[in-house]
């Protein structure tokens, strides 16, 4: 007699399922999907290797809605958003913003540094 637990078969998502998995990839983390649908992550994983139209659902899912906002980003920095505009090209062009501080003197001169040292001998 055998005293390991009797086996479970294998979690099978429904058509529903995977369409809820499209809808809901761009908003959860795959710990959270598998929470929603009240499995383990290692199930979901699983599920996601044997199934690979869950996964695909679950990447097309975020991709898109990836694409989408960064449509609405970029149209925002064509309208005129500065922040948008500087935003998109820093993650899509590589531009970075640089802040340079000058210090000079009176009327644009050099600073003047008027030093005086003082030694004293301790004996």
């Amino acid at each position: 007699m055998s005293n390991n637990p009797p086996h479970r078969p294998p979690r099978v998502f429904t058509e529903q399922e995977i369409k809820e998995c499209f809808e809901l990839g761009p908003s959860l983390t795959k710990q959270q999907l598998a929470d929603y649908f009240g499995c383990a992550f290692n199930t979901l994983q699983k599920a996601m290797t044997r199934q690979p139209e869950l996964a695909e659902a679950y990447r097309k899912g975020k991709a898109l809605a990836i694409a989408q906002m960064a449509g609405s980003l970029q149209s925002k920095g064509m309208d005129g958003d500065v922040n948008a505009a500087k935003f998109w090209l820093s993650h899509q062009a590589g531009w970075t913003e640089t802040k340079r501080t000058e210090l000079t003197g009176r009327d644009g001169d050099p600073i003047e540094v008027d030093m005086q040292w003082t030694i004293e001998v301790v004996e």
